[in-house]
């Protein structure tokens, strides 16, 4: 006797997902690349604000003793409007694409072609985010505790150990692409919205280690400091491990939830 009741949402996403993020890698290079840059931008913009807000609470005396953990929320709900815009918006953003592994698994997309979709994905988002944080640190953005609160983000960041930046990217990614996937399942703006903002706060607040974000936060880090303080080489290894580890969250989440799912199933 068949099943024959109503596949589940997270079903449904689980088996269009394959064939969505195949059409994702599928585009022209050339646009690719521009939604690249946007994305980039967008979460540049996710992260300005969140150092906004931690600046904020710190003047206001919020932001020390027992209020830290309140502090991480607000900075990671702040910063989830970032991911808001890229979905909504339909930019190209590395951490979400890491789930391309799923149509290359079934088929549906050469491995070469992902490969090259990441390369150029992941240079777009770093141009994006380049120039908006010399676009904010210009126009005065890192005034009022800004710079203070950027410092100390990149502080805490370079102070961890290469095997810790790894692990703590591959949960970052585990929420950023739950937030994807179940956005994915939503059909009006503000479901999207809510999908998104949960796990994207979680991450956030807990300090776990995006890619994408980092290339905002370090430059604009890097600025608000001395010269001599900019730790440029423990930088590029943050972005190296925190790239790799966010491919690893990425792929790991969409091979375990279409499997789970049964979308597994290879192209003819």
């Amino acid at each position: 006797m068949s099943d024959t009741r109503k596949d589940p949402v997270g079903s449904t996403i689980a088996q269009r997902a394959p064939e969505a993020l195949a059409a994702k890698a599928q585009q022209p290079w050339m646009r690719m690349m521009v939604l690249a840059c946007f994305a980039g931008a967008f979460i540049a913009f996710g992260s300005v604000i969140s150092m906004v807000v931690q600046s904020g609470l710190a003047r206001s005396n919020l932001g020390g003793g027992d209020a830290v953990g309140a502090v991480q929320l607000l900075s990671g709900l702040a910063f989830s409007v970032g991911l808001i815009l890229v979905m909504i918006v339909g930019a190209e953003l590395f951490t979400g694409n890491t789930m391309m592994v799923l149509p290359a698994a079934t088929g549906a997309l050469p491995v070469d072609r992902m490969i090259r979709a990441w390369i150029v994905v992941w240079t777009g988002n770093l141009i994006g985010s380049i120039v908006i944080a010399l676009f904010f640190v210009a126009g005065g953005g890192l005034q009022d505790g800004v710079g203070e609160a950027a410092a100390s983000m990149v502080e805490s960041k370079l102070a961890k150990s290469p095997l810790a930046v790894f692990c703590s990217a591959i949960l970052a990614n585990m929420l950023v692409c739950l937030g994807v996937w179940m956005s994915m399942g939503a059909t009006t703006i503000p479901a999207k919205i809510l999908a998104i903002t949960g796990p994207i706060m979680v991450f956030v607040a807990a300090g776990l280690e995006h890619s994408v974000a980092n290339m905002s936060i370090l430059p604009l880090g890097w600025l608000a400091m001395p010269p001599e303080s900019a730790a440029w080489f423990a930088g590029l290894q943050n972005l190296v491990l925190s790239s790799l580890g966010n491919l690893g969250g990425g792929a790991f989440l969409a091979i375990g939830l279409a499997y789970g799912h049964n979308a597994l199933r290879q192209e003819a």
